[in-house]
């Protein structure tokens, strides 16, 4: 008794034109895989070149696909046949289990929350589906997103691929909030006209925090545990 009328408000809170719809980053936003990302790349690097990169000329080039990002630090061209890529995503599954085994604390069940509310949920990740779609199914939440987009080589396309949310499910930019990590999160939820939370509970993400706040996000949240009453706020 008590589910179904939790099911009934939850139905008439959606039906009302409230939040309908989150969008979620990956890397530092449900898991804290970002020194995976960084070591797989530095690792494939050095493969290829001999040459280990610093961390910061591996970042400087996040916003791009893996493919995009594998190619500046390897000097070749993202649809290049000779770009290792086949080799790095092994790497990456090399190392998820030591670097990267669970997502962050309540991830799991702040995604059941928002479903059980009547929200969807959606991935969009600057990543590629050979190394995001594996991080889901590692960390256990791949039956907990109703649709999923990835990143080009090119170019930062999260702004996009928030648009194309909203067309595919028929959304008002009001009834739909990214949560993302990094800067350029803000920056691109922004340029599509939507709220953006900036998850900043991953290790590290201090170090980011006048970047972000100069961006001006629409909430900063320092703990996960404050993400889903916030949701069921807006």
């Amino acid at each position: 008794m008590a589910n179904k009328k939790l099911m009934r408000v939850a139905r008439a809170w959606y039906d009302a034109g409230m939040l309908k719809a989150v969008m979620f980053d990956v890397d530092g936003t449900l898991g804290d895989t970002l020194p995976l990302c960084i070591e797989t790349y530095r690792r494939i690097t050095e493969e290829v070149t001999g040459r280990r990169p610093e961390v910061a000329e591996v970042t400087g080039h996040f916003g791009l696909s893996d493919r995009g990002v594998l190619g500046k630090l390897v000097g070749l061209e993202p649809d290049d046949p000779a770009l290792p890529v086949r080799r790095l995503v092994e790497i990456y599954g090399e190392l998820h289990p030591a670097m990267a085994p669970a997502p962050f604390p309540g991830a799991v069940e702040m995604l059941r929350g928002v479903r059980a509310a009547g929200m969807r949920i959606g991935i969009i990740s600057g990543k590629e589906a050979h190394t995001a779609a594996p991080t889901l199914r590692f960390f256990g939440l791949d039956n907990l997103y109703d649709w999923a987009a990835f990143g080009l080589p090119d170019r930062n396309v999260k702004a996009e691929r928030l648009l194309e949310a909203m067309q595919v499910w028929n959304l008002q930019p009001h009834e739909l909030v990214y949560v993302g990590d990094a800067p350029s999160d803000i920056a691109m939820a922004h340029r599509a006209g939507v709220r953006i939370v900036n998850a900043a509970w991953a290790p590290g993400a201090a170090q980011e925090e006048q970047a972000c706040l100069a961006l001006h996000p629409d909430y900063r949240l320092t703990s996960m545990a404050e993400l889903l009453p916030l949701l069921l706020q807006l």
